[in-house]
């Protein structure tokens, strides 16, 4: 079993979040795994290669209006049983209000 690289402990975010490819307009809806301020885990329908640029919109219960975050997905593995996919992005830079 390979060993957890994080450096910034993560919290579970099983919340509705939306993402699109930077340089699109349509958003797929999803489900998040967990987050932090370094990046995000979730769940997907589609394959999303490695390297990709995303663009999140993520809906907090404690803010009224929703945050946009640029991030760069880092790995990706088959969910077990499943066509999904789980995963994992690192924000870059500070997320945007919208």
């Amino acid at each position: 079993m390979e060993a957890d690289k994080r450096i910034v402990p993560r919290i579970l975010f099983n919340l509705p979040v939306r993402y699109r490819q930077k340089g699109t307009a349509g958003y797929s809806d999803t489900v998040g795994k967990d987050i932090s301020n370094s990046g995000i885990g979730f769940i997907s329908n589609e394959f999303i290669p490695k390297n990709s640029h995303l663009v999140f919109e993520l809906h907090s219960p404690w803010q009224i209006e929703p945050i946009q975050a640029l991030a760069e997905v880092v790995w990706v593995s088959n969910q077990p049983c499943s066509e999904r996919f789980e995963v994992g992005a690192k924000f870059l830079g500070s997320p945007m209000q919208v």
